[in-house]
């Protein structure tokens, strides 16, 4: 369950676009590339472009349920964002993570948990849109008990 709520995380970020100003000197770094940024300069991030790494994930446009079950799978949480740091991490003062990233996840799994439980099938369409990706349900069959 966590691993669905994690690969939808990960695909749309819920805070897609971060900025701000370089509190001193630093150096960041990509796979293949540094980057010098001064005291004050303006930084603004985009997290897809971490979260759909080809060279971290393995198929990173796509959805995959299980990718994060597993050694390896718990592996790739830290390269799961939440503004500033990785799922991996706890929230604390100096990080100003995201406080309510444990309970976000909480709420997806509840969500996913009660939709099987309603529904023994469903279908639905899945297509962008300008600020994300649109899910629509087209078809849903109770469950029986």
């Amino acid at each position: 369950m966590k691993s669905v709520v994690y690969g939808c995380l990960r695909i749309e970020p819920p805070v897609p676009l971060q900025y701000g100003k370089a509190k001193r000197d630093l150096v960041i770094e990509s796979h293949d590339a540094a980057f010098e940024v001064k005291d004050g300069e303006m930084l603004f991030g985009f997290q897809p472009f971490a979260t759909k790494d080809p060279k971290i994930f393995d198929r990173a446009e796509e959805f995959v349920p299980d990718r994060f079950i597993g050694e390896e799978g718990e592996k790739l949480l830290k390269h799961v964002l939440w503004s500033n740091g990785p799922e991996s991490e706890n929230p604390t003062l100096a990080n100003k993570q995201c406080a309510g990233k444990d309970f976000v996840v909480l709420v997806g799994r509840l969500l996913v948990v009660e939709l099987f439980l309603r529904y023994d099938t469903f279908e639905i369409e899945v297509a962008g849109s300008p600020i994300g990706v649109s899910v629509t349900f087209t078809s849903v069959k109770k469950a029986s008990f």
